[in-house]
């Protein structure tokens, strides 16, 4: 038995060291809290739970008055089949008639209940990913090309520069080309800035919504968890958590005898494995708040930064680097009509996974393309007025 518990213990670190978070970065630190830095803490919580179940003893019962060829049978079914209750010691056992206290179901079930919140808090990453992947800018890869340019060679830097700015054009320019039919909300120039605000919803909701998922599976008020520790720290009295992860319970279980005689059995089980289920989830709980409020931070944070002053500004850094002063009308139809929110989300996201030289170089080279489009826009439009004067005239 232990040697089949050390195998799968073996099989699930196996699998969460590959598990790791990837170095390619389309997203910003808020996003990160929550789809990797949530991901290595509940990642490490669940290890510590799972080598207490596959190499320890989860459970030890009293079984004085039991023989000892059934004392594994009887460890097993109490732990197994989850037929405890709390009971202090100053209460004594309920007889037939009284009702027994609430049943705790959830210790053997705390590995599963950790990796389902692993697997919430990625869903939003997988979902960014999947969809600016199918619309025509694909963050994840034009943040890696810029990760991988040599900084310190400016022969091979500026011509990277420009190839990806021309990537960027292009996307830019499909993402204009109409605005009607199906795929109109893509081509408006918003649909990515929509995605992205959704999924920094989502991860609010993450934070928040596990809360109340745990108070589901643990009960006990599990929401106010960590609002009650702090109070008894406050207080300065000993934190009490045997309500919430009691180490000591009573287990009925059940024997079928010879002749179809059922017998009633109840023992006293230490659960030593709740030592540290109560610290893990304690600090499950103010990491959840963290998250939810620093989740909430960040989206107000990217919805100013959606507001014309910002916008403006944003640019307005990068030119006044290479001694460009253009006028706000100006900045204003570079934003409205080229960028759009969708080019301005993809400029933010690569000044915060890289530095502000790279970012600045992006943002001038790209200012260049556009008024080099535009003049020859102009001179498009005059030669084609010119003709249209000249036939007038014959």
């Amino acid at each position: 038995m232990k040697k089949y518990r050390r195998m799968v213990l073996y099989l699930v670190t196996e699998a969460f060291s590959k598990l790791g978070s990837p170095t390619i970065r389309n997203d910003d630190f808020y996003d990160r809290i929550s789809r990797r830095y949530s991901l290595v803490v509940i990642g490490i919580s669940f290890l510590i739970i799972s080598t207490s179940q596959f190499i320890g003893d989860p459970i030890d019962c009293y079984t004085q008055n039991v023989a000892q060829h059934q004392i594994s049978y009887v460890n097993q079914a109490c732990w197994i089949f989850g037929n405890s209750y709390y009971l202090p010691f100053d209460k004594s056992l309920p007889n037939r008639y009284e009702k027994e206290p609430n049943q705790i179901i959830y210790y053997q079930w705390v590995p599963f209940i950790l990796l389902g919140m692993m697997l919430l808090f990625s869903f939003p990453s997988f979902m960014w990913i999947s969809i600016n992947r199918s619309c025509g800018i694909n963050t994840k890869t034009l943040t890696k090309l810029i990760r991988d340019l040599d900084h310190l060679n400016p022969d091979s830097h500026q011509p990277k520069i420009r190839t990806l700015t021309q990537h960027i054009d292009k996307a830019l320019a499909y993402h204009y080309q109409s605005k009607n039919g199906l795929f109109s909300c893509i081509r408006s120039g918003n649909y990515l800035t929509g995605v992205y605000l959704i999924v920094k919803l989502l991860y609010i909701l993450n934070g928040i919504g596990q809360l109340f998922l745990l108070n589901i599976f643990i009960g006990q008020n599990y929401s106010k968890y960590g609002l009650n520790a702090l109070k008894q720290w406050y207080q300065g009295t000993e934190m009490i958590t045997l309500e919430y992860f009691p180490r000591i319970t009573i287990c009925k279980y059940t024997i079928r005898m010879l002749g179809d005689n059922i017998q009633n059995y109840a023992v006293q089980c230490l659960l030593p494995i709740n030592i540290y289920n109560e610290k893990i989830f304690l600090f499950l709980w103010f990491w959840l708040i963290f998250v939810s409020i620093i989740s909430i931070y960040g989206l107000v944070k990217w919805c100013y930064y959606f507001s014309t002053r910002s916008r403006i500004q944003f640019i307005e850094q990068y030119l006044k680097v290479h001694s460009l002063y253009p006028p706000s009308q100006q900045l204003e139809i570079f934003l409205n009509e080229y960028c759009r929110n969708d080019g301005l989300l993809l400029l933010r996201l690569i000044s915060k996974n890289t530095t502000r030289i790279v970012a600045c170089e992006i943002v001038c080279e790209l200012w260049e393309n556009w008024k080099i489009k535009q003049k020859i826009n102009s001179s498009m439009d005059s030669e084609g007025l010119k003709l249209f004067i000249e036939s007038t005239i014959i």
